[in-house]
């Protein structure tokens, strides 16, 4: 049907549509995102041809935007730090946050659609778990770990690997998308039984206003929520796969090597080729040396926000980890 670049068939199924939820990458995707939500502002199923023409919508749409909280991950030094970031407690913090920042830049687009749009933006750190997804049944950073280590020969971790990084259950995570199309749809509910009972002039315009069963308000510029379940240092993570890898033959023993963030990037772009230990590192905002900052960073943050609305994990992902690995050996085997 078309891709993140389709501009017009995205402004256009999305002008169709009430609920709009994006789960695609967003960083350089401003142009496909900014489709869509301009669809949103100008369509509802509830509107007219004149009005879509007009760009009058009938409805307020909703849209749900995937971020990360690769926003506020500290140096990568292999170190644990202290800072944990909270979606209520630190908000005001978080909106101002330099758009230089990852995913800020995209944050704020999608924030500049209200209040044409209801919108809000979940953030999670890592997510894994096993999915049904037919697609992507394992996290996608399965195979970064798995070609790393491979590249090293061993387990790795920056210096000693005790940085702590936010997780969060892809299924927990759908739950979390799941209290915001309800309560959604209940806006939409109620705002197709007061259209009825309107008059025609009124219909157009006929919105219910989203509940706010925690205090604030679910949607909006402040609609900002983090996801996550439980804390990992990424020496704990090393240890849940590395004995999978060697008993599969990927590494000659269950090692786990400290190494530097310069090494662990250009390992990370051989992806188990020649290492040249000269090689020039890629570009700073390059998707590899994300990956290999990620390896020795702190990302902590509080969900506040979503467990004030009933949320809570269920499910870790530090124990899935043996299972990811055993679904994804077995697929490069077929």
């Amino acid at each position: 049907m078309g891709d993140l670049d389709s501009l017009t068939v995205l402004e256009e199924e999305s002008r169709s549509a009430d609920i709009v939820i994006n789960c695609a990458p967003d960083i350089t995707h401003d142009s496909g995102i900014g489709a869509v939500l301009s669809g949103l502002e100008g369509g509802g199923p509830t509107a007219s041809t004149g009005q879509r023409e007009q760009g009058q919508g009938g409805r307020k749409g909703f849209y749900i935007h995937t971020s990360g909280a690769a926003t506020f991950y500290d140096e990568p030094g292999g170190v644990r730090g202290e800072r944990v970031y909270d979606d209520m407690a630190d908000m005001d913090e978080i909106l101002g946050t330099a758009p230089t920042k990852t995913h800020m830049a995209t944050d704020d687009l999608v924030r500049s659609a209200h209040p044409a749009v209801n919108v809000a933006i979940v953030s999670p750190p890592g997510i894994g778990g096993i999915s049904p997804s037919a697609e992507h049944p394992v996290p996608l950073v399965t195979s970064v770990l798995h070609s790393t280590a491979r590249a090293f020969g061993s387990g790795f971790q920056i210096a000693r690997g005790e940085n702590v990084s936010g997780w969060v259950h892809v299924l927990d995570l759908a739950r979390a998308f799941g209290l915001l199309v309800d309560d959604a749809l209940g806006a939409l509910r109620q705002g197709g039984a007061a259209a009825s009972a309107a008059s025609a002039a009124a219909t157009a315009a006929a919105a219910a206003a989203p509940a706010d069963p925690a205090g604030f308000p679910l949607w909006g510029p402040r609609a900002y929520y983090f996801a996550s379940g439980e804390e990992v240092a990424f020496r704990d993570l090393q240890g849940a796969i590395v004995p999978v890898l060697y008993g599969h033959g990927v590494i000659p023993s269950q090692a786990v090597r400290s190494v530097t963030h310069t090494e662990a990037a250009r390992t990370c772009l051989a992806g188990g080729t020649d290492y040249d230990p000269d090689a020039p590192l890629p570009p700073p905002d390059s998707w590899v040396v994300h990956l290999a900052t990620w390896f020795g960073v702190n990302m902590r943050i509080r969900p506040s926000r979503l467990l004030a609305l009933g949320w809570k994990p269920e499910r870790s992902t530090l124990e899935a980890w043996k299972e990811a690995f055993e679904i994804y050996l077995g697929g490069l085997k077929e």
